[in-house]
């Protein structure tokens, strides 16, 4: 083949791979165009409560409750992967999405429902381990405020501290037996947040180590204290105490599936931390960067591994999602009449 054909073979291809890929975006285009136009009509008849939870199991033990009624119309919107669920909770408009497992997926769906939903706040929900021993598993904890623990400074084992840094663990600290070498992984510094927000000038972030919710929704919360939760999961597997609901203690967000009970027990003692979870800080922060109120309602799973044997979410997990999604129910049914969003600066 002479140099003359290679190059109109060339442009040949290139044409024909400019046209496939055009063909291939006027779909897309057009869902995300019917995607938008069904969002503004919803939101005519807005606002709705944004309700977000994070994996299957969640989401089929809060549409198992029966409480959610889709809307007739539109009952849901399709964005970006994710099926924006819309519907009533006793006469009450809300938005619903599984977001997925993850900080990422967490901020990502938070700020889209933000940005295209006319939403009054957000409700996160979900499973997350127990760290704090006065806590069992079953219970629920709706948490006044949020920490990163994944945000990591990682020394050598002859790096200098990081002043600005919250607190250290000193991996060496856990050999066993106790001081035997000297152990590479050195130190991890656990670094605060920046955020960014609504309430400050453009490009100016405040550093930050803990996350609030909404002083106005967790007030209301309170008031969730004492309600009856499942403490069964069939007919014979039950927990050999009645479940129950605990408002005002901190939680501790990571992309960390956490199963190791040394590490858990480092971290309700740095910081008092009674949950462990990989999304709600990245919630919170994106609900506090936008100027909205979020609360974040977690039934507690498992042991994030005190617990002997294989980790207790296989056993417990449904219930555990089963009693956060009631709480999440009983929450919406004492929410006031919609208002604007409610302005949380920081």
């Amino acid at each position: 083949m002479n140099s003359t054909m290679a190059a109109r073979c060339f442009v040949v291809l290139l044409f024909l791979s400019f046209l496939v890929m055009s063909v291939l975006a006027i779909p897309s285009k057009r869902r995300r165009g019917s995607s938008f136009s069904t969002i503004k009509q919803l939101n005519r008849k807005g606002p709705y409560i944004g309700l977000i939870t994070v994996y299957s199991p969640e989401e089929e033990a809060f549409f198992r409750t029966g409480a959610f009624k889709p809307d007739a119309k539109h009952p849901f919107v399709d964005l970006s992967g994710r099926r924006y669920r819309v519907g009533k909770i006793n006469g009450k408009k809300v938005v619903f999405v599984r977001c997925g497992v993850g900080m990422t997926n967490a901020a990502a769906a938070t700020q889209q429902m933000l940005d295209l939903f006319d939403v009054t706040g957000i409700v996160h929900f979900g499973i997350s381990g127990n760290l704090n021993d006065s806590m069992s598993i079953g219970d629920v904890t709706i948490a006044k405020q949020f920490a990163h623990t994944g945000l990591w400074n990682w020394l050598n084992p002859n790096g200098t501290m990081d002043p600005a840094d919250v607190a250290y663990l000193e991996v060496g600290s856990y050999n066993v037996p106790e001081g035997d070498g000297v152990n590479l992984l050195g130190q991890i510094g656990y670094s605060t947040e920046q955020l960014f927000s609504v309430s400050r000038e453009p490009n100016t972030a405040v550093s930050l180590w803990w996350m609030e919710v909404s002083q106005q929704w967790l007030q209301l919360a309170r008031s969730l204290e004492g309600m009856e939760l499942e403490r069964c999961v069939n007919s014979s597997l039950c927990l050999p105490e009645k479940p129950k609901l605990v408002v005002g203690l901190n939680g501790a967000t990571s992309n960390i599936f956490l199963d190791n009970a040394a590490y858990r027990d480092f971290l309700f003692q740095t910081f008092e931390v009674s949950s462990s979870d990989m999304e709600s800080s990245a919630v919170v922060m994106t609900c506090l960067s936008n100027g909205f109120p979020v609360i974040v309602i977690r039934g507690l799973s498992d042991l994030a591994g005190a617990e002997s044997g294989d980790n207790a979410i296989h056993t417990f997990g449904s219930l555990a999602a089963l009693n956060a999604a009631e709480a999440v129910l009983e929450f919406i049914s004492k929410l006031p009449g919609y208002n604007s969003p409610l302005q949380h600066y920081m």
